[in-house]
């Protein structure tokens, strides 16, 4: 201990003294540990920790696939209730199995009724993730029996904000989707189920399936979730699936919707795993850049470390000869190196944790568990660790040319080319190579992203979206009881449009693109053959919309018509379709006029003709093909009234946001109960549909950056501390005769070597490590030559301009004063 505090002492003086030196150390290490802290504490709170609930390794998602629909099938599909019972029943893998969906409700609040996400569960869904509510109970068994009295659990937030924290909540009576129902629990502060959603459900009710008349068996609604039997691994239970489902296609009657191994199986996932799968590959490439980073800045203080040595060189040989081995000497740069990554670990975790808290109030990237995500002990013993660590190593830097010639070297007058100075040398060049070809790698995954958010960007949506909100409304089913009374309403509200001053058109649509769940109807298509390879009859999205719609969102008519007056309820049936639908089920013909019969109409329903044809609009999002895509007019719609409806408005000025007042004064006059939800400009919608992609670009940009100008300074560093070595030499070669050129160019030969085998370094290594972010990529390839040409040569102008600045100076070095010098 006493050693240990010799070379704390002396490592703090010499901190003290060289102020220039430790604050750029420091702040190196404090961008590389503070974004990799930051970055490590995402990923630890949303890939590493285990969800809140009990033995959460037991709980497994179970979904339905179609391997066999066109366009590479449906994996992780939804169930229809009929199969859920029959798992239940059959299944012998889980302790419980239950169901549940989520969607929008209206909860009666305590002034006045808000929309809210809530999640329909079965019975047992709440007791098997094993958390208990705060107060109240949860919903059981007995409240999922059909006809049971309506009960809710609400979440944390609700009772808070919508109820003030009234402490006699639970058994207060309000409604739910207008119906009566009880309040019987609230639910622990931070408490989600379903997890990692980026609209997390505040209240819970029972679905109430009814096992004796659970519906179509081909109506896919439903989520399962089981936990499995202490003794059971979840590839025994996936097993056990696969079984089932090839027992189930053996005695499978034909053309009836049953499970079978060849086209509708079923397949199981950790809960844990499906939660995160869709940001585990961009998180994992953020922790992969931000360690490129720490290794940047880690070799750029090792680099600064050897300069100091030299410097020190005397007073490392006097230590030499007083009887200290290299033992003791690397145990005293270890102390500095460790000493410099603390001090720099301290102000990066408050760097970290800024970022983090914006990450976390912001979620731009829309990342799931993101009100989790908090510095703790795992995050703590991280920074420590890699404090510890990278002090370590670059703290061991000096301590390399020492190994070549021997400490008694160092006693060499430093103006001679020594073996140890050379050694010096050697080494910083190898190190600024080093952080030439790790800058390179990241520069070129920051270009790859951001050409892919560029293509991005110019997707064709098929919709126009300036001066357009939207909003929505919901009809509860306990007042709006019957389909007569729901199209009632829609078209009473679609004659208050025209009232709005303001208004240049306006419409209702069942769903909002970009960002929509497939339908995935089955759809008869009149005069259909199937082939081999080809589509079936199922369309990918049915839109149901007022006629003013197109015009509206903007979407472009492409053959026949738009809706008008002429399809009005007992008119005969007209649809419109799109683009991919016209050329998938009548390619190289012309659509309008040819017959379908939507879904839901049943076998004996009139035919409806299509009467246009227009532009595909992205719905499952920007990064995805169009698909199919089948309009209905709303008033014709008997088969599929939709209590839940979109108001899409287009303002005849900029101000679009203005319309919104004027919406809620007439949705009140309508119905007062009704709350106005989901309020955004359709370029807000399309904004945030581009989070994530966006979220990521932004970040491995600002690494690249940091990484850029950390090698920057390195090779800089390199060159400069080479030409003042060297200002003899310089000086006797141009008393000699040469001229400053030749100087320039020994000097930028020197520099530009390093740059070539660090950029050939880096080269092959992002050909090797691109190829990872494959997934994250739209519309550009790991290996796009234009991307590793386009960077390439930018790191290499900017390396070579580092280099040109000390080269320059050396030019303009007076040989007479060199050798008055000398």
């Amino acid at each position: 201990m006493g050693t240990f505090g010799q070379d704390l002492q002396f490592a703090l003086r010499m901190m003290r003294k060289n102020w220039g030196f430790t604050a750029a150390a420091v702040l190196c290490l404090m961008l590389g540990i503070g974004a990799t802290t930051g970055i490590f504490t995402v990923v630890n709170a949303v890939l590493l920790r285990p969800l809140p609930y009990s033995h959460p390794e037991q709980l497994v998602r179970v979904y339905t696939e179609f391997p066999t629909f066109p366009n590479g099938g449906l994996p992780r599909f939804w169930t229809s209730a009929p199969e859920f019972f029959d798992l239940r029943r059959d299944t012998h893998s889980w302790a419980s199995l239950d169901a549940w969906s989520t969607g929008g409700a209206n909860l009666g609040g305590k002034t006045q009724p808000v929309r809210v996400t809530a999640a329909l569960v079965t019975g047992g869904m709440l007791n098997t993730l094993g958390t208990a509510p705060i107060s109240g109970r949860l919903i059981s068994e007995t409240d999922d029996v059909p006809g049971a009295a309506v009960v809710v659990d609400i979440s944390y937030g609700i009772w808070r904000t919508v109820f003030g924290g009234d402490p006699n909540i639970v058994g207060r009576e309000t409604r739910f989707d207008g119906k009566k129902c009880t309040i019987i629990g609230v639910m622990p502060k931070g408490f989600q189920f379903p997890p990692g959603e980026s609209d997390p459900a505040k209240v819970w009710a029972a679905m109430q399936l009814d096992p004796v008349n659970p519906g179509n068996r081909g109506s896919h609604n439903y989520y399962l979730l089981g936990r499995l039997k202490p003794a059971v691994s979840a590839a025994a239970a996936q097993g056990e699936l696969a079984a089932l489902v090839q027992s189930y296609g053996e005695h499978r009657s034909p053309n009836t919707h049953s499970f079978s191994p060849k086209d509708h199986t079923l397949v199981s996932y950790p809960l844990q795993a499906e939660v995160v799968s869709s940001v585990r590959p961009a998180l994992l490439v953020l922790l992969g850049a931000v360690a490129f980073v720490l290794l940047i800045a880690s070799v750029n203080v090792a680099n600064l470390l050897l300069a100091r040595a030299e410097a020190r060189r005397r007073e490392i040989a006097i230590r030499g000869a007083m009887g200290a081995g290299l033992g003791r000497l690397a145990r005293q740069f270890v102390t500095e190196g460790v000493l410099l990554a603390l001090c720099g670990a301290i102000l990066g975790l408050a760097l970290a944790y800024a970022g983090v808290r914006l990450v976390q109030v912001t979620n731009a990237g829309g990342i799931p568990r993101a009100d989790e995500i908090v510095m703790d002990l795992r995050v703590l013993v991280f920074t420590l660790g890699t404090s510890l660590v990278t002090g370590a190593i670059f703290g061991l830097a000096p301590l390399v040319p020492l190994l070549v010639s021997g400490i008694s070297g160092s006693l060499k007058d430093a103006a001679g080319s020594t073996t140890a100075a050379g050694g010096a040398q050697l080494f910083r060049r190898a190190l600024v190579v080093g952080e030439l070809a790790m800058a390179l790698v990241l520069l070129i995954g920051c270009g790859l992203m951001l050409r892919a958010f560029w293509k991005l960007q110019e997707v064709h949506t098929g919709m126009a979206a300036d001066n357009v909100i939207t909003m929505r409304v919901s009809l509860p089913s306990g007042t709006y009881t019957n389909d007569e009374k729901i199209a009632g309403f829609w078209a009473r509200l679609e004659e208050h449009f025209a009232h709005i001053p303001g208004v240049q058109s306006a419409a209702l649509a069942y769903g909002l693109p970009p960002l929509r769940s497939p339908n995935m109807n089955d759809t008869e298509i009149e005069g259909f053959v199937k082939r081999e390879g080809g589509p079936i009859e199922n369309v990918d999205f049915y839109q149901l919309v007022t006629k003013d719609y197109f015009a509206t969102m903007g979407i472009r008519l492409m053959d026949g018509r738009l809706f008008d007056d002429r399809d009005a309820a007992g008119a005969p049936g007209s649809v419109i379709v799109n683009h991919t639908m016209a050329m998938t089920f009548w390619p190289g013909q012309s659509a309008v006029g040819r017959h379908v019969r939507p879904s839901g109409g049943g076998p004996k329903a009139a035919w409806s003709t299509v009467v246009g044809v227009v532009d595909d609009v992205k719905n499952g999002g920007l990064d995805r093909p169009a698909g199919t895509e089948l309009y209905l007019p709303n008033r014709q719609a008997e088969h599929a009234v939709a209590p839940d409806m979109s108001i899409v408005m287009r303002a005849q000025s900029g101000n679009s946001a203005g319309l919104v007042g004027a919406v809620r004064e007439r949705l009140n006059v309508m119905d007062s109960s009704l709350p106005l939800s989901d309020v955004r400009t359709m370029d807000d919608v399309l904004e945030r549909a581009q989070a994530r992609p966006r979220f990521l670009t932004l970040l491995l940009t600002l690494f690249s950056v940091t990484a850029l100008a950390i090698a920057t300074v390195g090779i800089y560093g390199v060159v400069s501390y080479s030409v003042a070595r060297r200002t003899k030499e310089f000086g006797l070669r141009m008393v000699l005769g040469a001229q400053g050129g030749d100087v320039l160019g020994l000097v930028m030969k020197q520099g530009a070597a390093m740059v070539v085998i660090g950029l050939t370094a880096g080269l092959i290594t992002a050909f090797a490590l691109t190829r990872l972010m494959a997934s994250l990529l739209f519309g550009v390839a790991p290996t796009d030559a234009a991307t590793f040409a386009s960077v390439t040569a930018v790191l290499t102008a900017v390396a070579l301009a580092a280099c040109y600045v000390p080269a320059r100076r050396a030019t303009r070095v007076d040989p007479m004063q060199t050798l008055r010098y000398e």
